[in-house]
């Protein structure tokens, strides 16, 4: 891992950056009659499985994980992790799977299909192809077979992500569209506090030079490198609402809508 990648996982996770033999060394708890746990390592490769028989034109780039909380008697309980996937179309912006998953009850298993920008580690997750299911009962069963239906469409939603990038980088924006659009993700909870302020000052000053265009793709990875701070029960789910956002009130105040005015 690199050192920027794992402060990414440490950021996502409140935790820290871990390698597969880190994770596979937490062992789930016990099985009751009405809880069942689903192994960190075996939902990581029923994953890594389903990609190889029908990924065909992606082939496997990177991986990183993260587990929280740090110490204590629940070590490790939490996983949150991004497996990446290139192809020749597109070069720049990986398919990229999110993971979730927890030995504590504290989260269901959940799985996002999306992308990756490679020049900055942001995640863009539409919420399209998500799956979720509580741990209770055949959930090993049940999350094998959605992840497989969810696989088959990954690489259409993965094209539809690629063209949503376009899209964002055909409007310009001026600063106060991008600071309504920041106070409407602010508003609407996608945003906290601090990771408004960390949006707005990565959009007047762009940690990259390929942000440095004043569109709605700069304002969107400026908001998505703010959810970096995010954490694991949150993350897929602000990352999906941030991209629902500018894909619609975005885009609506860069054709230059004009909100109603109440009296």
């Amino acid at each position: 891992m690199s050192n920027r990648s794992q402060t990414q996982m440490s950021l996502h996770t409140g935790g820290q950056a871990a390698t597969m033999d880190q994770i596979l060394a937490i062992k789930p708890p016990e099985e009751t009659e009405t809880y069942a746990p689903v192994s960190h390592g075996n939902l990581i490769q029923i994953i890594k499985e389903q990609a190889e028989d029908q990924l065909h034109d992606y082939r496997f780039l990177d991986e990183h994980y993260g587990l929280a909380p740090l110490d204590g008697e629940n070590q490790g309980a939490k996983l949150f992790g991004v497996l990446s996937y290139q192809s020749d179309m597109s070069p720049d912006i990986s398919l990229s799977i999110g993971v979730r998953n927890s030995y504590d009850q504290s989260l269901a298993v959940g799985v996002c299909m999306g992308a990756k920008v490679f020049v900055c580690d942001n995640l863009m997750f539409s919420g399209d192809i998500r799956v979720t299911r509580k741990h209770t009962g055949d959930v090993l069963e049940d999350v094998e077979k959605m992840i497989s239906t969810s696989m088959a469409i990954a690489p259409m939603r993965h094209r539809d992500l690629l063209r949503d990038a376009s899209v964002m980088q055909d409007y310009e924006l001026l600063d106060d569209e991008a600071y309504a659009i920041l106070g409407m993700a602010y508003g609407r909870g996608i945003l906290k506090p601090r990771q408004l302020l960390a949006s707005k000052n990565a959009w007047e000053k762009p940690l990259q030079d390929e942000f440095k265009d004043r569109n709605l793709w700069s304002l969107y990875n400026s908001m998505t490198e703010a959810l970096k701070t995010s954490n694991a029960r949150s993350v897929l789910e602000s990352h999906a609402k941030a991209h629902s956002l500018v894909m619609n009130q975005g885009i609506q105040v860069a054709e230059g809508f004009e909100p109603r005015l109440v009296a």
